[in-house]
């Protein structure tokens, strides 16, 4: 149980979610792991209080512990991942019941795969905070990673209108 929830996590990676499953087992959560491809994802509409996104992305913001990442990363990969990304949103956003919470999330400080979204339709953007070192970023929330010795990272919070 975390924090009186029920969690469903869901990947299309097959390793992944074993390694989810894993974690789920040694802490005993309440919690159930699902292979999925997040684009169709295999959940009834507004079933979920709360939805995160911790989408798939460059990486760029975690270049500190994996420089290997500024010779993955080609000149389009931006456009194709912030393509995915908006397919994510789109299928994602739907399952969130209305009041509920919607989370994207990437490890990237690039505008394309984060802020350069558009706000999902029939959501309001949280402009509440975040605790810790997060400063203001378009409609978002981005860390840098000499602020909090941690990647880079952007966090948008949105609610369903009811």
């Amino acid at each position: 149980n975390v924090g009186g929830a029920f969690v469903v996590a869901a990947d299309a990676s097959p390793s992944r979610i074993g390694l989810v499953r894993t974690n789920i087992e040694r802490t005993g959560a309440d919690a159930v792991a699902v292979c999925a491809d997040g684009t169709v994802p295999p959940f009834v509409a507004g079933a979920f209080d709360r939805v995160l996104l911790d989408a798939p992305c460059s990486g760029l913001g975690a270049m500190r512990r994996r420089a290997d990442a500024r010779w993955r990363i080609g000149p389009d990969a931006i456009d194709e991942l912030a393509g995915l990304q908006r397919r994510l949103i789109d299928a994602s956003t739907p399952l969130v019941r209305p009041g509920g919470t919607f989370v994207y999330s990437v490890c990237t400080l690039t505008a394309a795969e984060s802020i350069d979204h558009p706000v999902p339709d029939g959501f309001d953007v949280v402009d509440d905070e975040p605790p810790g070192t997060w400063r203001r970023y378009g409609h978002g929330w981005r860390v840098l990673p000499h602020d909090e010795d941690t990647d880079g990272m952007v966090l948008i919070r949105y609610r369903r209108r009811p």
